[in-house]
């Protein structure tokens, strides 16, 4: 997902062959907002923070696009994707 200015705000933890089954990923995605699960965790490395929304099956589905220094920081962007993302149901996307 890209924001309007440019920056990507968040990736997908898999990878799609098709842009048509990743926009219908998406859609899904936006439409089960509710259904996910996640929060703030240590990168892998331990130096820094990144979110993840993980799917009722336990998944990871998003995940932040980059690592954040502050925990604090990185709480306020997933708070605000978390709001965004249940915004975008029924949303297909602008590519053709």
């Amino acid at each position: 997902m890209v924001a309007q200015n440019g920056r990507v705000v968040a990736v997908s933890a898999g990878s799609h062959a098709e842009y048509g089954a990743c926009l219908a990923d998406f859609g899904d995605m936006c439409a089960r907002a509710g259904e996910l699960t996640g929060g703030v965790q240590h990168t892998a490395g331990g130096n820094g923070w990144i979110w993840v929304l993980r799917d009722p099956g336990g998944r990871t589905a998003v995940v932040s696009a980059r690592a954040y220094e502050r925990h604090s920081t990185c709480r306020a962007a997933y708070d605000r994707f978390r709001a965004l993302l249940g915004e975008l149901g029924g949303v297909t996307g602008s590519c053709p």
